[in-house]
């Protein structure tokens, strides 16, 4: 019970109130959360869900993308970018439909009922291993961008280079080192990505 859940009892034959106070209820009621829009979607909201489940698919695999049809040649590639547009949609029907039915609201929970404790505990290293393979992905592509490649004898210049020419803050250690402490440190402080 909080303070502005107490009622006046009105006594009979009275024109005074009588309140009922528990002792042990906050003097100050309980406030809502700044983002109590985020409470239907159990911390994330609609739109930040669609915007880190686009970047996610559009991020890291569109990198990749090139290189997969060097190796697999047009045909083939295509075939196997179609094939895995039919896996995904069967994946997604089956987690909605499961969902459902189980009236379940994230996808851990939704791991743990189906395949109990261990699956659960499994799909979190799937999640952390995924995580630091695409992190992992990301910085090569940075310092590739930033501060050049040199493979097979050929130098590419990267972006620093480019503009400032080369020197010891613009090589590849250095660029990826700023980039970890200055970008990606603070974005993985967050509590809530959304």
């Amino acid at each position: 019970m909080t303070v502005g859940d107490i009622t006046p009892n009105k006594e009979k034959g009275s024109g005074r109130s009588k309140h009922v106070a528990d002792e042990k209820a906050p003097l100050l009621p309980k406030q809502q959360d700044e983002d109590a829009v985020h409470d239907e979607f159990n911390g994330a909201s609609f739109i930040g869900a669609v915007f880190n489940l686009s970047t996610t698919i559009v991020g890291a695999g569109i990198m990749a993308l090139p290189a997969t049809m060097k190796v697999l040649g047009l045909i083939l590639g295509v075939a196997l970018i179609i094939f895995m547009g039919f896996l995904t949609d069967a994946s997604i029907e089956f987690l909605i439909r499961f969902s459902k039915a189980g009236k379940i609201t994230s996808y851990g929970g939704l791991m743990g009922d189906a395949f109990g404790k261990y699956g659960k505990i499994m799909l979190q290293i799937c999640v952390l291993v995924n995580n630091i393979g695409v992190l992992i992905v990301y910085m090569i592509i940075i310092g590739d961008v930033l501060s050049g490649t040199s493979s097979s004898g050929v130098h590419h210049a990267g972006v620093l280079e480019g503009w400032f020419g080369q020197h010891w803050w613009n090589g590849r250690s250095f660029v990826l080192l700023i980039s970890t402490i200055g970008i990606f440190s603070p974005l993985a402080c967050f509590k809530r990505i959304g």
